[in-house]
């Protein structure tokens, strides 16, 4: 069995191990974790491809009820399998699964656990640290850090119900690469909003195209997140739009750093200034796509939640736009076509988010609907609506 530790919208990773993968058949799961039958060998590949599970790796043993001598020995025995005589370095973390009070149990061992495991793997005459942390759980950076993966292993306890499971992880986020595609990229403009890398991904992946065999649209292109994250995928076509000549000059300089930046060979690429609505129209308008991955404009920045009043002006001012573009990019469908896109939801005055009236306008137009994610961090003003949809 294969273990998904899940990212902060659980329900946008699940989504989006499904689009990637198929229908999964789901073990067991709770908010943070995801049990599955998938036999995948080669996690470190699955985990690349994927931005919404932070790590991933298989069921090694399992206790039917609390043993800390079991646990030692079975964690030794996997930990002691470390390459070379150089020191074996492990840690441990604990997922509650439905059982409250054994998770507690076992995460309040985890230090005498600890000292267990490198008592058994002294007697191989190695030198072993024990990495621990605040918290129950290690996170991707820690275990990245502390290169735990190349050496004795991170394990987990999943605490489920009726069983302690015990895996041992294999796979974990790039924190480095992401941040460096975040933050390293020259072009980043807060203004217009930045469309996290990660999130960008993810919605890439929710379209369950083939990257090798499609073709991929942003029209409203931005500083270019979708473009970059798709060209890392390797997508076969990249075309991309926006309003602005800053916007479509930004892209561009993103993409140039990027392909520089990791050695790449870059995808055929068409970049426009041009309104989404008049895209398909445009002399130099691009073949006809198998996704389209965007962002709409969100708004401007906002310091306050919304009124009554700000909603209805927004929505008078933003609706129409949106509509035009969609009908506008129509034409530049292929049978079969995804699109994933993120529109505007705005936090009220009584902390609960209102959205626009989207999903009225999608049906208006013709498109179904397939799934819908709301997407915000806790301190967000503004979140992302994202829709799911074909034509």
């Amino acid at each position: 069995m294969t273990y998904f530790i899940l990212g902060s919208h659980p329900n946008l990773s699940k989504a989006e191990l499904s689009a990637v993968f198929g229908d999964l058949k789901i073990v067991s799961e709770s908010k943070t974790v995801l049990l599955t039958d998938i036999e995948e060998k080669n996690l470190g590949a699955m985990q690349s491809r994927l931005a919404g599970i932070v790590k991933a790796g298989h069921i090694i043993g399992e206790l039917k009820t609390w043993d800390e001598e079991a646990a030692a020995e079975l964690i030794s025995a996997y930990a002691s399998g470390a390459m070379g005589k150089n020191k074996i370095s492990f840690g441990i973390s604990v997922y509650e699964m439905g059982n409250v009070q054994m998770s507690r149990r076992i995460e309040n061992d985890i230090d005498s656990l600890g000292r267990k495991v490198k008592k058994l793997l002294k007697e191989l005459g190695r030198p072993v640290r024990f990495v621990s942390s605040k918290e129950p759980r290690l996170s991707s950076v820690i275990v990245e850090t502390n290169n735990l993966l190349d050496s004795g292993g991170e394990f987990v306890f999943l605490v489920d119900k009726d069983k302690i499971l015990i895996g041992k992880t294999e796979a974990v986020q790039d924190f480095k690469a992401w941040s460096d595609r975040d933050y390293g990229r020259p072009k980043r403009d807060k203004r217009s909003g930045m469309l996290p890398p990660k999130l960008a991904r993810m919605m890439i992946n929710l379209t369950g195209k083939n990257p090798a065999e499609s073709s991929i649209l942003d029209p409203f292109c931005g500083s270019g997140t979708v473009l970059m994250e798709a060209s890392m995928m390797g997508w076969k076509r990249l075309a991309a739009s926006d309003i602005s000549e800053k916007a479509v000059a930004d892209t561009k300089k993103n993409l140039n750093w990027l392909h520089k930046h990791f050695e790449m060979e870059p995808p055929e690429t068409s970049i426009l200034l041009s309104p989404a609505a008049d895209l398909a129209s445009n002399e130099e308008a691009p073949a006809p796509v198998d996704a389209i991955v965007a962002e709409v404009f969100l708004g401007r920045p906002r310091q306050s939640t919304i009124d009554g009043y700000e909603l209805e002006k927004t929505e008078k001012f933003m609706m129409p736009t949106f509509e035009e573009s969609l009908e506008g990019l129509k034409p530049l469908l292929n049978p079969g076509a995804k699109l994933v896109i993120a529109f505007p939801a705005y936090k009220k005055r009584d902390l609960t988010w209102h959205s626009l009236p989207i999903r009225e306008m999608l049906v208006r137009l013709g498109f179904t609907i397939h799934d819908e994610h709301l997407y915000y961090r806790s301190n967000q003003l503004v979140a992302r609506n994202i829709f799911v949809l074909s034509y």
